[in-house]
């Protein structure tokens, strides 16, 4: 595997340093933008055992739990697609640098939560700064060969999810350090100043992270280029396919629009279901099994570090199946994830042993449903853009995704109120059940589609 870079000269004169097309992406640049991914995600999965018990105790409801998940998604929702457009013109480094920037300033508005309107703000400003996912899976598809994107998204993805599952660990444990702190210096006026407090400390981790982050995006080691001053020599060396005949260009755009328009639904469907168990996760464990909070984020863990394994290992597993069908695995063990969260399932199913059921339920989404079916769904939205570049696509991706985290959870949360939690996992059994049988049906025409 070799690294290397290419410089080109842009119109105004200045120097834009760009990865050698056909090769994998400098290791200190392709490390620096998968910590990135890493902190964007860990954003959300550092609150998870803590959202909850906040919100609750600012007088919130399941209700209103739905609506502070969304939150964090409406920020993305916002820029996604400004952030991918920006850095397909004028680069990575600087979009990067500012959306750093504003997960700064929304992780010291977390530390100052004083009620469900200031956490609501906090929320849709970390969303703000963590919408560069578009971006940073453009960077990545832009520097390796198309028949390899799937196998480096994958590992980008492995950071993404190590970031929202396994982090709910390291806040569990801030969680508790939080508490003692504020036993410790809760009275004093540095304790006062900076509101020491069990259910906000994570947030002084993401600030943390966040400076991290700035530091490598300034440092020499990484490697900006602009996707949009690429020749054309160098995109098809990455993989693009030749300029096809005028004749053949409606039909082309046709199959892309068709194939893009698929990937995106694939995307909203399982994006969206995975906030929904984000949404009744804790709940759901503490009211059914008497469960606490950051007990519940040991299991997603654990859970969510087998999914990272997964991630790792999709080159083996690229061999032994193709885009389409690791689709449908992943979505046929989803569909059986929430039918096992719907009570009279789990009773006939389990015997009477309830946590036994729900923790199989847990491992099956996060574990091997989730992690391999949405990172095949995003290979597959990729090789669909074909030549095209992927920034501004990829953040429509990005903003689909985080729709779906705003529209699920919401409506997960305004379900579960009225109808109990049975009926959301049962719906959304249904809905990937469909989804499913859809995607078999019509196999063999996508496979070849994105061959």
């Amino acid at each position: 595997m070799s690294y290397g870079t290419v410089a080109t000269r842009e119109p105004s004169g200045a120097v834009s340093l760009q990865i050698e097309v056909g090769a994998a992406p400098r290791r200190a640049s392709f490390w620096a933008v998968a910590y990135m991914v890493l902190l964007g995600d860990s954003v959300r999965g550092i609150f998870f055992p803590t959202l909850w018990p906040l919100v609750s105790s600012l007088g919130g409801t399941r209700a209103h739990q739905g609506i502070i998940v969304a939150a964090f998604s409406l920020g993305r929702v916002l820029v996604s697609p400004w952030y991918g457009a920006h850095s397909t013109r004028h680069g990575y480094r600087g979009v990067l640098l500012f959306a750093h920037g504003v997960i700064v300033a929304g992780a010291l508005l977390y530390t100052q939560v004083r009620g469900l309107a200031s956490l609501f703000a906090a929320q849709v400003v970390l969303g703000l700064g963590c919408g560069t996912l578009g971006v940073t899976r453009a960077y990545v598809a832009e520097s390796v060969p198309r028949d390899q994107r799937t196998v480096y998204l994958g590992r980008l993805t492995a950071m993404q999810y190590a970031g929202l599952t396994t982090t709910s660990f390291l806040g569990s444990l801030l969680s508790r350090c939080g508490d003692g702190l504020a036993a410790r210096y809760g009275g004093t006026r540095a304790g006062a100043l900076l509101r020491l407090d069990g259910l906000t400390f994570a947030a002084y981790a993401v600030l943390a992270g966040a400076l991290a982050a700035v530091a490598l995006l300034l440092a020499p080691t990484f490697v900006d280029f602009v996707p949009a001053a690429r020749p054309p020599a160098a995109a098809a060396a990455a993989g693009a396919a030749p300029a096809p005949l005028a004749a053949s260009d409606a039909a082309a755009d046709r199959r892309h629009a068709r194939l893009v328009a698929v990937g995106l639904v694939l995307n909203v469907v399982t994006k969206g279901s995975i906030g929904c168990y984000e949404t009744l996760g804790v709940s759901y464990a503490q009211a059914e099994l008497g469960l606490p909070g950051p007990v519940v984020g040991y299991y997603v863990s654990a859970s969510g570090l087998v999914g990272v394994l997964f991630l790792l290992s999709f080159r083996p597993l690229g061999r032994l199946f193709d885009d389409v069908e690791l689709v449908l695995y992943g979505i046929a063990v989803m569909v059986a994830s929430c039918a096992l969260m719907v009570r009279p399932v789990a009773a006939a199913l389990g015997g009477g042993d309830a946590f036994q059921v729900w923790l199989t339920a847990l491992f099956a989404m996060y574990a091997v449903g989730y992690p391999v079916g949405h990172t095949a769904v995003i290979g597959w939205f990729s090789k669909a853009m074909g030549r095209r570049p992927q920034g501004m696509l990829m953040g429509l991706f990005a903003s689909a995704g985080s729709l779906a985290r705003i529209v699920f959870p919401v409506c997960t949360g305004l379900v579960a109120v009225s109808f109990g939690s049975d009926a959301v996992f049962a719906t959304l059994a249904a809905l990937l059940g469909a989804t499913l049988l859809i995607i078999a049906y019509f196999r063999a025409a996508f496979r070849g589609a994105i061959a």
